[in-house]
């Protein structure tokens, strides 16, 4: 009689576990083959089915979250690329006016040398541009932090644009002590001067005057360079350091600005830990200053 139970039960047992297996392999079976038909989809947005187990539920959201990672990586590289497009589109049509100018110099009975320096002037403005431009995103590779006389850097961009300032006339007053310094990186401040500078020789009239003034306050030290130019109408303030934006300005003067010069500037500022801010009132000139906060940390820096 006990053998008989014992084996009733061990019958009764196998059966049980039998539809079990069935149960689980019929389960699990249907789950393989909803993942398959994931997996052929044309769309390849990771949908996956319930989760039928805990662990399915911990896989499950690990793929969201490397998939999540993938999507917003994905993103930056299409807005990086999309951007790297806006401005090289941009830097082509810029660079087209001086080598077209060059070849009708060039062609011309008379070659006339001092404006075809001026063309090529303007060419390697361009090229120093795109260069900068390139080497913007790996900038923590690229820059050492010293002691930086700005008066004597100053100087040095004066005497790189002074044709321009002689051949239109543009009084300077240079209003900073000799022993004005800052700490910053000389080649890329150097860059953001020249632009500026550049920027306000391009609008500023026949006769007119360019002013640079250094100053020192409890929480910064500032540079400021103000012309006696066109100004820039109020609408347009906000967006004067936004890239490609030309304005009024720049849609009304002859050479077509392509607004890069002030995008990179305002940029490579930020990332040396220094700002540029703008004052304008239209027809009266414009006011931009370069702040240079005494307190920066320039580890944060290293992380651009």
């Amino acid at each position: 009689m006990v053998k008989s139970n014992v084996v009733y039960m061990i019958l009764v047992s196998i059966f049980l576990m039998c539809i079990f297996i069935a149960y689980d392999y019929s389960i699990k079976s249907r789950y393989i083959k909803e993942l398959l038909l994931c997996k052929k989809d044309e769309d390849k947005t990771p949908i996956l089915p319930k989760p039928f187990e805990h662990k399915d539920e911990v896989y499950m959201s690990m793929i969201e979250d490397l998939y999540m990672n993938y999507i917003e990586k994905l993103n930056n590289l299409e807005g990086e690329f999309d951007d790297n497009k806006d401005f090289i589109t941009a830097w082509v049509h810029e660079i087209k006016t001086p080598i077209a100018t060059s070849k009708l110099l060039i062609e011309s009975e008379e070659l006339n040398l001092k404006s075809f320096k001026e063309e090529i002037d303007r060419i390697d403005d361009c090229v120093e541009k795109v260069l900068y431009y390139s080497r913007s995103d790996d900038f923590s590779k690229d820059y050492i932090i010293s002691e930086v006389n700005v008066g004597k850097l100053v100087k040095e961009s004066i005497k790189l644009h002074s044709s321009i300032f002689i051949k239109k006339h543009i009084k300077l007053k240079l209003e900073m002590d000799d022993n004005f310094s800052v700490d910053t990186d000389k080649k890329w401040l150097l860059f953001i001067v020249n632009q500026i500078i550049s920027n306000a020789l391009k609008y500023t009239n026949l006769g007119g005057e360019i002013l640079i003034r250094a100053s020192q306050g409890d929480n910064e030290k500032t540079l400021l360079i103000e012309d006696s130019g066109v100004g820039i109408k109020k609408e347009d303030l906000s967006r004067i350091f936004a890239k490609s934006f030309t304005g009024h300005n720049g849609r009304i003067e002859a050479s077509k600005s392509t607004g890069l010069g002030l995008y990179l500037s305002y940029k490579l500022a930020k990332k040396l830990g220094h700002n540029i801010s703008v004052e304008s009132e239209y027809n009266k000139g414009t006011k931009l200053y370069i702040h240079f906060p005494k307190w920066c940390d320039y580890y944060e820096v290293t992380k651009m």
